[in-house]
């Protein structure tokens, strides 16, 4: 079975940088978590929109990806910075 000449129909870094993005948003509360999960989307949606735009496929689900992700790191961002985490790593703040 020959790969090489096969467009990819559905590309899983486009859906787990999707993915990673929700779940940066769902764990919000959980500072460090959330920003993780939320860069991570960010880094697999500019990598799959890079391959994407190489190989000229289609990389509409990419792009969606990163507006999530980067909501989702936004999110945390204000979190943060405002304080307002329910679980951190480390002792309690004063």
């Amino acid at each position: 079975m020959d790969r090489t000449n096969k467009p990819e129909s559905l590309r899983y870094l486009s859906v787990s940088s999707l993915a990673f993005g929700i779940l940066g948003g769902a764990f919000c509360w959980w500072l460090p978590l959330g920003m993780i999960f939320s860069l991570m989307g960010l880094l697999f949606g500019i990598i799959d929109a890079t391959n994407a735009r190489r190989r000229s496929l289609d990389f509409r689900l990419s792009i969606a990806a990163i507006v999530v992700a980067v909501a989702a790191l936004a999110l945390d961002v204000v979190i943060a910075a405002l304080g307002l985490q329910t679980v951190t790593f480390g002792p309690l703040p004063r």
